[in-house]
């Protein structure tokens, strides 16, 4: 189930368990009160919630609360965009549960308020017309209390108590059902929203019996059914497997833990800017309110979030892309950052927007995409070269435009190190900064070897749209920075892509932006074996049980451990990633992907997805300058998903079913919604509820194309006989390389010992 931008969601970023109803302006929001600590809290994001899993296709919303010692564990609903259910069961009391409040308090839009039936227990919102809310629980509330709003509802809590009566009532603007976990450790409620016009003539009451049938008796089950699995007092907040709470763990393969993994970060961080009215995912929600003054679009981040995106919800990848290019300036770059408090509009981040734009077409088939954002990413392209060429080298540098914008920092080496999103990292130190420029003085390996990727991926996009001019410009363009790459950032004394300052001098601090030549397609062989040989593997460069650090483990930046000098980024990661598999290193390729993995689950046993961590014990949480629910660490899992499968620039389509183990998806893809079992000598894949394909084939497809009269795909080496069949289909003809293939029907026989190639069948179309 694809949920709509607008129906009940966890859209408050300060207030990560919040329900709101974007459409029609409603919301509930937990609220806890310990009186041994006459403490009442809307629980924020932070050490009071566990963020547990987010169901892909089920709208299902786990996670823990913790407050002053008492454990809940809770589970939303979101069966529709109409109705919601909440659960909570208590597991572990901090105090009496006769002294432990459960409030659900609602909100409505200005000029509705609420009535409560003290007699069944339903509060209604009191609107004649439009959208009325009505809100069932298992239990009847102790009582009932009204309110100006939430602030007023803690000032309560914090003055006088929950013995307090003065706010007890039957109607008002902002309603609050109150429990204590004496009476209700555990408990359901079911919210429904009815989308009608009018009210029963003469009833005085709500018309919403078509959407709210009497559902006290079957929420009462649930609650019996939850009180069953109780552990008692002295239970914890561990992992179970129950669908009453978050279980965070649970039996499936690494790749499906892997895709899940990246769904629940992802869901947890899309929030609603009721600032710029639009959704989007935050960095964090940590970083929100606070350090952002409402929202914040970090340019390299949220392009990430859209890419992630791409492969479970199209409409919320595009609500990425255009958080971003909303903000794209009229010199044509994309801001490194805008918020609600700054815009650093002088500077962009590295060119990685044409690259997530083509995989987000890619995954939708969504042409019109393209069409709309070629002219924008092309202004972009060129602004690059416009404001960022150093001297007459034919390469660029970060920098800062002196004459746009007033962000923080601007005209300093610290804007222009901001450009490249990796502030402090040690390739930067010995280069000078131009302040008559506004350029650091070095042609900087990565940038270049990105932007060379963007306008190979922009070329490609012109070819697309029939704009044979703009595409020849392109690839002439990118034929001279990719040959200018190759001769003047190569380091043959030390046989690895660097950094370079004006006099010539290579920077000798290193970074994994060394290997971003290989995603760009520039390297030779023998330069990648030289990479691969000398450092991507040997421990005391960028090799290591954790992998990749920010700087190689001999460079004394290394030790500092702070931000970019010395800890592990998951973009970084992503990118060496590409450049292994765009150049056939796949044993390396999937080594990096299974360490990445590896090194994400660690935290994720904690519930925590860290914007870095530390290179020599995987750590996240070691020293402050690191979140630990930040979006852009999903792409670790996010390799790893890879592996299964993959639509890339230059692989196309690729798909690795014998990896999935069991059973993986859904994921979006160019065929749409598929789903993949492993049965060990037996794979399925299945589009929606119908077979697509299966087979035995344990060897990578690449460039796969599947049409109603062909199949093509290269098909990597083999030692065993294998099989592919094609459901629904008749094969009339089967070539591998030069080699016919034996036929049965919709069976195709590959036999033991091929050496791979060029794979092509025919389908009969009955024509």
């Amino acid at each position: 189930m694809t949920r709509a931008e607008s129906d009940w969601g966890t859209w408050t970023a300060d207030r990560p368990l919040e329900l709101s109803h974007l459409s029609s302006g409603f919301a509930m929001t937990p609220v806890l009160y310990s009186a041994r600590a006459n403490s009442a809290t809307a629980i924020p994001p932070g050490e009071l919630v566990r963020f547990g899993r987010r169901g892909i296709t089920n709208g299902q919303v786990c996670f823990e609360t913790r407050h002053e010692e008492t454990d809940l564990r809770w589970r939303y609903d979101l069966a529709e965009s109409a109705s919601t259910h909440i659960h909570w069961h208590c597991d572990a009391h901090g105090e009496w549960g006769l002294r432990y409040w459960v409030n659900l308090c609602f909100s409505a839009p200005a000029g509705i308020g609420f009535r409560f039936d003290r007699a069944t227990g339903v509060l209604r919102s009191d609107n004649e017309t439009g959208p009325q809310l009505s809100v069932r629980t298992a239990k009847l509330p102790l009582m009932a209390t009204f309110h100006d709003d939430l602030a007023a509802l803690l000032d309560e809590y914090g003055d006088k108590g929950y013995f307090y009566l003065g706010s007890r009532g039957t109607s008002g603007a902002f309603a609050v059902l109150r429990f204590n976990l004496e009476e209700a450790p555990a408990m359901s409620c079911h919210i429904s929203l009815s989308m009608a016009e009018s009210t029963i003539a003469g009833s005085g009451q709500p018309n919403d019996q078509s959407v709210l049938p009497n559902t006290v008796a079957p929420l009462a089950s649930e609650v019996a059914a939850l009180s069953e699995n109780r552990q008692g007092s002295s239970g914890g907040t561990s992992a179970r497997s129950d669908e009453s709470g978050p279980s965070t763990e649970h039996d499936t393969s690494a790749a499906q833990h892997a895709l899940e993994a990246m769904h629940d970060v992802l869901a947890w961080n899309h929030v609603h800017d009721p600032i710029n009215a639009r959704s989007y995912t935050v960095l964090t929600r940590f970083w929100n309110q606070q350090k952002f003054g409402g929202f914040g679009i970090w340019m390299n981040d949220v392009m990430y979030h859209a890419l992630m995106w791409s492969r479970f919800d199209a409409a919320k990848a595009r609500s990425n892309i255009d958080a971003v290019f909303a903000w794209q300036t009229d010199e044509g770059n994309f801001p490194c950052l805008v918020t609600g408090n700054d815009a650093w509009l002088d500077r962009s981040q590295p060119p990685i927007v044409s690259y997530v734009i083509w995989c987000c077409h890619r995954n939708s088939q969504d042409k019109e995409l393209l069409q709309w954002a070629f002219p924008r990413l092309l202004a972009n392209h060129d602004w690059w070269w416009r404001r960022r060429s150093l001297h007459d080298t034919g390469l660029v540098a970060y920098g800062t435009s002196l004459d746009v914008g007033d962000g923080l920092y601007k005209g300093t080496k610290l804007a222009a190190k901001d450009e490249s999103s990796m502030d402090n990292m040690a390739v930067h130190d010995p280069a000078e900064f131009d302040a008559s420029t506004g350029l650091i003085q070095a042609a900087d390996v990565g940038l270049n070897s990105l932007l060379a990727l963007d306008g190979e991926i922009l070329a490609q996009m012109a070819r697309l749209l029939e704009l044979d001019d703009e595409a020849l410009r392109l690839e002439q363009q990118g034929e001279a920075h990719r040959k200018r790459i190759a001769e003047w950032l190569w380091d043959d004394s030390r046989g690895v892509f660097a950094n370079r300052m004006m006099d010539g001098r290579f920077v000798q601090a290193l970074a994994p932006t060394s290997f971003f030549p290989m995603a760009a397609g520039i390297a030779t062989e023998a330069q990648v074996d030289s990479l691969i040989r000398n450092y991507l593997k040997p421990e005391e460069k960028f090799g290591g049980q954790f992998v990749l650090p920010s700087a190689t483990r001999d460079d004394p930046a290394y030790q500092d451990n702070v931000y970019w000098r010395g800890r592990i980024w998951a973009p970084l990661n992503y990118w060496v990633y590409e450049g292994l598999r765009r150049y056939g290193r796949e044993i390396e390729a999937s080594t990096l992907a299974s360490k990445s993995l590896n090194l994400f689950k660690q935290g994720w046993e904690q519930r925590q997805c860290g914007e870095n961590y530390h290179a020599e014990t995987g750590a996240i949480a070691d020293q402050s300058d690191t979140d630990t629910f930040y979006t852009w660490g999903a792409m670790l899992p996010a390799l790893h998903v890879k592996e299964v499968f993959d639509d890339t620039p230059w692989q196309g389509m690729s798909l690795s079913p014998f990896q999935a183990e069991g059973e993986f998806g859904p994921i979006t893809t160019a065929w749409g919604v598929l789903s993949i079992v492993n049965e060990g000598s037996h794979w399925t894949i299945r589009a929606k509820d119908a077979e697509l394909m299966s087979g035995t084939v344990c060897s990578r497809l690449s460039h796969v194309l599947l049409t109603e009269s062909s199949f093509h795909a290269e098909l990597d080496a083999s030692g065993i006989d294998e099989t592919l069949r094609f459901t629904g289909r008749t094969i009339i003809a089967a070539r591998l390389g030069q080699s016919d293939l034996m036929v049965n029907s919709d069976t195709v026989t590959l036999s033991a010992g091929h050496d791979g190639g060029q794979l092509v069948l025919r389908f009969d179309t009955g024509r």
